[in-house]
């Protein structure tokens, strides 16, 4: 499995698990350190204790075992819905760049270094299947042609991030599979990637002329939406989505000025 999810929704994972039959599991690889794709393996070891099978190997960065080791940065994100407490998780298996993860006898999975979301963020490459797991490498996808910058806050770099997008688009693909938000693709692969680098200027931009609003993001989530977002009009629920993504964007634009 890539990714646990959080602790709040590692049940639901746990009985779709069981439904499909791909419990217990043998390998569970992290894509970064956030608490929303950490903290779910609290739970499944718990499960995982409880019924008296194999330890799961769980896999990360080398780059994620401090932050792992360390989940209290993620109090300068919004809090897990039902947990007031990161908590810290040791025992996991290092991955370098590059490095393959053997699954059975026919299937292996390329471990590619993307970061820019975090410093120690991997994407999970199936070329045999020519498919890859993202992460939350490439932006936010919350509605069709809905795109949402994915800045968030000091851990976010810039440049990093654009190398990224390169490095995946390089790929072979047929299958983009990016955490919370499904799987993109064929030819709308390419516009993925180009439209969440596109988002992430005008968002810029919009800081740069809006400068002098930086301490007032309703006012910069108004002029979003009324610029950026205006062809979702119809949709004024869309709107209410964009307000922890504005703040973590803010908290990164204000570090990137040194303001």
């Amino acid at each position: 499995m890539i990714n646990s999810g959080a602790r709040s929704g590692a049940p639901s994972i746990f009985k779709k698990l069981k439904k499909l039959g791909a419990w217990p599991l043998e390998k569970l690889i992290i894509t970064h350190s956030h608490w929303d794709h950490t903290q779910g393996v609290i739970y499944f070891r718990e499960k995982v204790e409880e019924e008296g099978i194999s330890p799961i190997e769980v896999f990360a960065s080398e780059k994620a075992i401090p932050y792992l080791k360390n989940q209290s940065y993620n109090s300068c994100f919004a809090a897990e819905a039902y947990y007031s407490e990161f908590l810290n998780i040791d025992g996991v298996k290092p991955l370098k760049d590059n490095e393959k993860i053997h699954i059975g006898e026919n299937l292996s999975l390329e471990i590619i270094e993307t970061p820019g979301h975090m410093p120690d963020h991997i994407s999970v490459y199936d070329m045999s299947n020519k498919t890859v797991f993202t992460g939350d490498t490439i932006g936010m996808h919350w509605f069709p042609d809905f795109y949402v910058c994915n800045s968030n806050s000091i851990y976010w770099k810039e440049k990093d991030y654009l190398e990224s997008i390169e490095k995946l688009k390089s790929l072979d693909l047929e299958f983009l599979c990016i955490a919370h938000f499904g799987v993109i693709t064929k030819e709308d692969i390419g516009r993925f990637f180009d439209n969440s680098v596109s988002m992430y200027y005008k968002w810029m931009e919009l800081f740069d002329q809006k400068s002098d609003k930086l301490d007032n993001p309703h006012f910069l989530i108004d002029s979003l939406w009324n610029s950026v977002y205006n062809d979702f009009s119809d949709k004024p629920i869309l709107k209410d989505t964009l307000e922890i993504a504005v703040l973590n964007a803010i908290n990164y634009y204000k570090g990137l000025k040194s303001l």
